[in-house]
C-alpha cells in the first residue's frame, strides 16, 4: 500500500526507476506499481499504459489485473454517473457516484473530482434531499 497518498513523490520515484537500465524498468510489479503512481496522480492514460505493459510480461499478475480492472470500472461508473446527472436523475447520480468512489478507496486524485460532483447533486436536490 502506498503510504499517507504521498503519490507525487512516488510518481517521481518510479519515474527515476523506469530511466535506469537493468532489469528493473521491465519487471511487470514494477511497472504495475509506476501504473499506480500514474493513476493516483490522474494521469489515467499512461497509468493504463503500464499496467498493459505489465501484463504483457506477466499476464497472471493478479494485483496488475485488478488494477486494471478497477481503472476501467471506475471509468465506467463515472461516465454512468454523470449521465443520470445531465439528465438531472440527481439522487440517482449520487448513488452511482458514490459507489464510483468505492470501487478505489485509494485513488484520491479521481475520488476528489467524483465527490465533488456528489457535492454539485447535492446542491442541485436543495430542499428535495
Amino acid at each position: 500500500m502506498l503510504k499517507a497518498y504521498q503519490f507525487d513523490e512516488a510518481n517521481k520515484f518510479s519515474a527515476t526507476i523506469m530511466k535506469k537500465d537493468g532489469p528493473l524498468p521491465t519487471n511487470p510489479r514494477i511497472l504495475c506499481w509506476r501504473g499506480k503512481c500514474l493513476v493516483y496522480i490522474g494521469a489515467d492514460i499512461l497509468g493504463k499504459k503500464h499496467f498493459q505493459q505489465a501484463l504483457n510480461f506477466d499476464p497472471d499478475l493478479k494485483e496488475c489485473q485488478i488494477c486494471m480492472k478497477n481503472l476501467k470500472k471506475s471509468l465506467r461508473l463515472k461516465e454512468e454517473a454523470t449521465e443520470v446527472f445531465k439528465a438531472g436523475e440527481y439522487k440517482e447520480a449520487i448513488e452511482k457516484f458514490e459507489i464510483c468512489v468505492e470501487v478505489d478507496p485509494q485513488n484520491a486524485n479521481f475520488n476528489a473530482t467524483i465527490l465533488l460532483n456528489v457535492s454539485i447533486a447535492y446542491e442541485k436536490l436543495g430542499d428535495r434531499v
